[in-house]
C-alpha cells in the first residue's frame, strides 16, 4: 500500500524500564529517516541528539499521521479510545506478554519501522463499540472500547441480576456475576476467559458471553454487528454493580440503568508488518498443536 507518514507519535508506558532505551532507538531511526517525531509526556524525557516534540496524548493525536504503541495490549487499548477519533493508524511494539494486538518484537523495532515506513505494511481496520449509560432515559455517559463492554460485579461475591434485550428484543433475565459484549478484537480477551469463540477481525460481528451465569442454559451467542444491544439491571439486584469499558474505564451501574452497546460507525486502523496473518499468531500465542 503506498502510503507516507511524515510526522510518527510514540506513545508507551513510562513506567516499564525497557521503554526510554527502545524510545531511543526508535528515535535513531527516525531521525536518520528526517521523519518528525512527537513523543507522549511522560516518555518525553528521552536524551537524544535530535529534535523532536514532547505533547500530551491528545495534542499528540491531533498533530501526526503514525502513532507507535511502546507497550502490552493494555497500552494499546487505552491509546486507541484516545486515537480513535482522529483515524490514525497505529502500530504496536510489544512489552508485555501475550501480545494480540502489539505484535513486533523489541529487538526487531527499528528493522520493522525502517520497513513499515519503506512501505512495507498491511492496513487492518478492527472495529469499535460505541456504548451509552442511560439513566431516566437520559444519557450520562459516552465511551468506546476495542475489546469489550462488561457488566460486572463489583467488590462482593454475588450474582446481579439484568435483563437483555438485542434490537428490541427481550431475551431474558440471566442471574450471573455479568456479561460481556465483545468485538472480534475483544474475542481473544476477557471474553475467551469467559467461555466465548474466538472470532477473525474481519467478521461482522459481536458476541455476548454471561460471565459465570447462575443455569448453564446460557450460551455465549454472536451476534450480526449491526446489532444493538441493551442491558438493564433489574431493580431486584441486590448486587452494586459497575460497567467496564476495555477493562479500563468504569461507570457505576445502578438497578434500572440501562447500557447500550453498538458498533462504531468508523473502525480502528491497526497497522501491521507485511504478512501478518492473524491465524498465524494464534498458533504461536496460543501454542496451537504443541505436545504437553
Amino acid at each position: 500500500m503506498q502510503r507516507s507518514f511524515n510526522s510518527i507519535g510514540l506513545v508507551g508506558k513510562s513506567t516499564d524500564s525497557r521503554t526510554r532505551p527502545l524510545v531511543a532507538t526508535l528515535l535513531d531511526t527516525l531521525h536518520q529517516r528526517g521523519t518528525r517525531v512527537i513523543l507522549e509526556t511522560g516518555i518525553g524525557d528521552c536524551e537524544h541528539p535530535g529534535a523532536f516534540t514532547v505533547a500530551p496524548l491528545k495534542e499528540l493525536a491531533e498533530a501526526v499521521e503514525l502513532v507507535v504503541v511502546i507497550g502490552g495490549d493494555g497500552t494499546l487499548l487505552s491509546t486507541a479510545r484516545a486515537m480513535a477519533r482522529h483515524d490514525t493508524p497505529m502500530l504496536g511494539i510489544n512489552l508485555g506478554r501475550l501480545g494480540f494486538l502489539v505484535d513486533i518484537l523489541p529487538e526487531r523495532a527499528a528493522a520493522e519501522l525502517n520497513a513499515v515506513l519503506d512501505g512495507a505494511f498491511d492496513l487492518e481496520p478492527r472495529a469499535m463499540l460505541a456504548s451509552t449509560l442511560l439513566r431516566d432515559g437520559a444519557p450520562i455517559h459516552r465511551g468506546l472500547a476495542l475489546n469489550d463492554a462488561v457488566l460486572h460485579v463489583q467488590s462482593v461475591v454475588r450474582v446481579i441480576e439484568f435483563d437483555t434485550f438485542i434490537d428490541g428484543l427481550d431475551v431474558g433475565r440471566l442471574r450471573a456475576d455479568g456479561l460481556v459484549v465483545a468485538t472480534p478484537t475483544g474475542s481473544t480477551a476477557y471474553s475467551l476467559s469467559a467461555g466465548g469463540p474466538i472470532l477473525t477481525p474481519d467478521l461482522e460481528a459481536m458476541i455476548i458471553v454471561p460471565i459465570c451465569p447462575h443455569s448453564l442454559n446460557h450460551r455465549p451467542l454472536v451476534v450480526s454487528g449491526n446489532a444493538v444491544i441493551e442491558i438493564k439491571l433489574s431493580s431486584g439486584s441486590r448486587s452494586p454493580a459497575q460497567v467496564a469499558l476495555d477493562g479500563q474505564e468504569n461507570l457505576d451501574f445502578a438497578p434500572g440503568d440501562i447500557l447500550r452497546v453498538q458498533r462504531r460507525s468508523k473502525s480502528l486502523m491497526l497497522l501491521h508488518p507485511r504478512n501478518h496473518n492473524f491465524l498465524r499468531m494464534l498458533r504461536s500465542k496460543l501454542r496451537w498443536g504443541e505436545h504437553p
